[in-house]
């Protein structure tokens, strides 16, 4: 039976829906509609023991360093410094370097996965979202072409779960090396890696709460109307991992995490030399 270019080119659009959908749908399976998981990762946990011995190296390096630095400028009439704020710097740094894998792992993730797991409770999984991108075989050329673009969107969204799971390795082997740079005032990254830290690990959060509205904000609609709806939305959670970012930069959070570890180290170093000094 001869077809019209229409109905050839209605034809090739719904396979590539087909094809994108089956592509976005099983990776966002592993990565995104699923509570994060490090513990399938077991090869990561092995480099990190590495990189954690090469940052207490490092550390060890950076707190001489910091040490004779305040001593020549003491000698010079001209430090802002004292060896007690280095002292209490090296020893926070070295905590942070020993915790920081662990804030990450069960603390940052493990709230992130308590709200997944609520949402998914919810019934937002791979079938629901397959939803959002079925239309009737008597649909016009319109609502097809917005379907793939829908089904080119979850493809991107799938991507940047691809992505964040290799950010996640690269924060969780570095946080050691991050924490020990707190001790310095020029090459601080510490600040970074905790803000690039709950910016990845909430993304997961953020976005699938956006899900979920998108899919009851439709409820099934298959009019026009209803996917550019899911469209524009689409695009607010694609757009998700910026947005923190971009909060927690114009926020100083990381500054806030490590002044109050900071301060906490201080006060714990005042209250044992008072201790000593009564007795």
């Amino acid at each position: 039976m001869f077809k019209s270019p229409i109905e050839w080119l209605k034809e090739l659009i719904h396979d590539l829906v087909k094809e994108f959908a089956d592509a976005a749908f099983s990776w966002l399976k592993i990565y995104m509609i699923n509570p994060t998981d490090f513990e399938k990762y077991g090869f990561v946990g092995e480099l990190y023991n590495w990189v954690f011995t090469i940052s207490i190296s490092i550390g060890i390096m950076f707190f001489i360093y910091n040490l004779f630095k305040v001593l020549i400028q003491q000698m010079g009439g001209y430090s802002q410094r004292g060896t007690s704020e280095i002292l209490v710097k090296a020893i926070t740094g070295t905590l942070l370097g020993i915790f920081a894998p662990f804030i990450l792992k069960e603390v940052l993730l493990k709230l992130n996965n308590v709200w997944v797991e609520f949402i998914i409770s919810k019934g937002i999984n791979v079938d629901t979202l397959a939803k959002m991108i079925t239309y009737p075989d008597t649909a016009g050329m319109a609502l097809v072409i917005t379907a793939l673009v829908l089904a080119i969107m979850f493809l991107i969204l799938a991507i940047q779960y691809i992505i964040r799971t290799g950010e996640l390795m690269v924060l969780f082997l570095f946080s050691s090396l991050a924490a020990v740079t707190s001790t310095n005032e020029d090459m601080n990254i510490w600040n970074v890696w905790w803000r690039e830290a709950v910016a990845v690990v909430f993304q997961q959060s953020f976005q699938i709460t956006i899900l979920w509205l998108i899919f009851n904000q439709i409820a099934g609609g298959k009019e026009l109307k209803d996917y550019i709806l899911a469209c524009g939305l689409m695009v607010i959670v694609i757009k998700g991992p910026g947005f923190l970012r971009k909060f927690l930069y114009s926020t100083g959070t990381g500054k806030m995490a490590v002044g109050a570890a900071g301060g906490a180290g201080k006060m714990a170093i005042y209250k044992y030399a008072a201790t000593k000094m009564i007795k």
